[in-house]
């Protein structure tokens, strides 16, 4: 019933494969939740709670060897005023002594480039490469100016057989720029096209859409426990959209706290947008990898290195678009 509270003990295996839940209250795993997809790849599943917390247990939605293939939407609720649990707050997925495995299925390429220049105005946009991706999915394309926030957002509204040539739900407020441009007698080029990023996955983590956006209070994954590869984060190919926690230190869309060494854990593929917070923070943390993640209007930092003696990290072909500042944490955010 909504309002009630869920406790999975040590050895005990919880199997969601309901279409929708109440709106519980606080989720605690000791032992394994794991989310089991549909066989139709459009059936859309939805839980709610307010808060999760992993503690030496296993919350799934999807492997990596086996991703999630339906949809499911896991909505956090919550508000600045309500308790939080010690460390890891409110309105969040928590992980001590963990695991979180959350995978959607793999999208190629997360993120590329325009072949064309399209003028403001344009409905129709070429890319570079072939795409998997389709009609009513949410892309983002990068300003090409010296005005970074002329990035955009639009849906598509159709993709043609070329799987390049795509149709947008609105036309664009503003030129992007791409072009291979020659100089002089020496060959000497430069090749600049706006870059453009998938948003949307099958899989998605929100903070509710009827309080977080108007309080800039969404979602927030929280890992944290004492000692090297303590805890295991994998996520890969899954939407993150109104996350992160606006003027509260801490309060990211995804956390790794002073853990040290997390060889383990990943997050890639990621399409994350209307974050309040930064998107990724690096606390005291080793050896992650962010690979291939695409992040559009977040605030603050969208990739953070908090103390300069995180180390072994590899991040690699993320793209980023319109960061927003924040004016609650450091002076560089």
């Amino acid at each position: 019933m909504e309002g009630e509270s869920i406790y999975v003990p040590t050895g005990l295996n919880l199997l969601v494969d309901i279409d929708s839940t109440p709106l519980l209250n606080l989720v605690i795993v000791e032992g394994s939740i794991i989310f089991a997809p549909d066989s139709d790849p459009n059936h859309e599943r939805f839980f709610d709670a307010a808060y999760m917390f992993i503690s030496g247990g296993l919350m799934e939605v999807g492997t990596e060897e086996f991703p999630y293939t339906s949809k499911i939407t896991i909505t956090m609720h919550g508000l600045l005023e309500d308790p939080y649990l010690p460390i890891y707050g409110n309105k969040v997925i928590g992980v001590r002594y963990g695991t979180l495995d959350m995978h959607g299925i793999e999208r190629t390429p997360t993120w590329t480039e325009l072949e064309t220049t399209v003028e403001a105005g344009g409905t129709v946009i070429v890319l570079t490469e072939d795409v998997d991706w389709i009609a009513g999915e949410m892309i983002a394309i990068a300003s090409t100016s010296y005005e970074p926030r002329e990035g955009e957002h639009r849906t598509i509204l159709s993709i043609d057989a070329d799987k390049r040539t795509i149709t947008l739900d609105q036309p664009l407020d503003y030129k992007h720029f791409a072009e291979y441009q020659t100089f002089g007698d020496d060959g000497d080029f430069i090749e600049m096209r706006a870059e453009v990023g998938l948003l949307s996955r099958n899989v998605v983590y929100r903070g509710d859409p009827e309080t977080s956006p108007g309080n800039q209070y969404g979602a927030t994954i929280f890992l944290h426990s004492n000692g090297d590869d303590s805890l295991t984060c994998r996520l890969s190919y899954i939407e993150l959209t109104n996350v992160g926690q606006a003027f509260k230190v801490g309060r990211y869309a995804i956390h790794f706290h002073m853990i040290g060494a997390v060889h383990n854990s990943y997050a890639k593929g990621l399409g994350t947008h209307q974050g309040n917070n930064r998107a990724f923070t690096l606390h005291g943390t080793h050896y992650l990898r962010l690979e291939d993640n695409v992040a559009y209007e977040v605030k603050g930092h969208t990739i953070f290195i908090e103390d300069a003696v995180e180390t072994n990290n590899y991040i690699k072909n993320n793209l980023i678009i319109k960061t927003k500042r924040s004016w609650s944490l450091l002076n560089t955010d």
